[in-house]
């Protein structure tokens, strides 16, 4: 693994998924290469020296000793020119963060493929898994950035798994910039009110806690910047693709 000698810090690249998945098997991790579009597309920035991929990986039991296997293996098993730091989240939160909320809930509302009710009537079940699972994995994936020890200078946050992260990190590492994408199709606010307000809440907090909120297309930020005025009453300049934050932030 790579590490920089940049005194100014790393590039942090945070994702769900990394260039490669860790799989538990035997009772042992097994390294593949990951597939996809964004791996593939973020791989060559990733290969420089100072570069920081953290990604998810859920972890298997008995939680301890996979844990303490899983870094051996990230760090003797992967590709040299890579930096990866393996974010391990208990199997149960994994699954309630990436299967029951964001695939299930922001991929689906997301690509509009919700019935005319929506989520108005969640039950006890999909709340909990929004709080123990979507939130949970987003502060344990800050509490590893942060823990880690490596000097951040920007973080470029990836996707609908990690709406909260830049807020989360702006609370910890205030001057660092960060710059989140999203690399599905932006809602319009009339399919964001089909979810709880405070879900609608922490994913617009969480991404204006980013400097920079990228979009595949223009017309998914003009989107973005109409659920901000819509949902928020932020003042927008559609101009200039700007949001005034609570912080003062443009």
């Amino acid at each position: 693994m790579n590490q920089t000698k940049d005194s100014a810090g790393n590039l942090i690249i945070v994702s769900n998924r990394g260039p490669n998945d860790f799989v538990w098997q035997d009772d042992h991790w097994v390294v593949r290469p990951a597939s996809g579009g964004l791996v593939s597309m973020i791989d060559p920035l990733a290969r420089q020296p100072d570069v920081t991929w953290f990604c998810c990986v859920s972890e298997a039991p008995p939680a301890s000793e996979s844990r303490a296997a899983l870094f051996t293996t990230a760090a003797d098993q992967t590709d040299p020119e890579h930096h990866i730091v393996p974010v391990p989240l208990p199997s149960k939160i994994y699954q309630a963060y990436y299967g029951t909320i964001s695939n299930e809930v922001l991929w689906m509302l997301q690509h509009h493929l919700v019935g005319q009710f929506g989520y108005s009537a969640l039950d006890a079940e999909r709340h909990r898994a929004w709080t123990d699972g979507y939130l949970e994995a987003n502060r344990r994936i800050a509490r590893a950035i942060r823990e880690s020890g490596i000097k951040p200078r920007v973080f470029l946050i990836q996707d609908y798994h990690l709406y909260p992260l830049p807020a989360l990190l702006r609370e910890v590492f205030p001057d660092v910039p960060s710059l989140h994408f999203t690399h599905i199709p932006f809602p319009g606010f009339t399919m964001l009110k089909l979810i709880p307000q405070s879900w609608r809440d922490t994913i617009f907090q969480g991404l204006l806690g980013a400097d920079v909120v990228g979009m595949q297309t223009e017309w998914d930020s003009r989107r973005f910047l109409g659920c901000c005025e819509e949902l928020l009453g932020a003042k927008v300049d559609y101009k200039n693709g700007t949001v005034a934050a609570r912080d003062g932030r443009l």
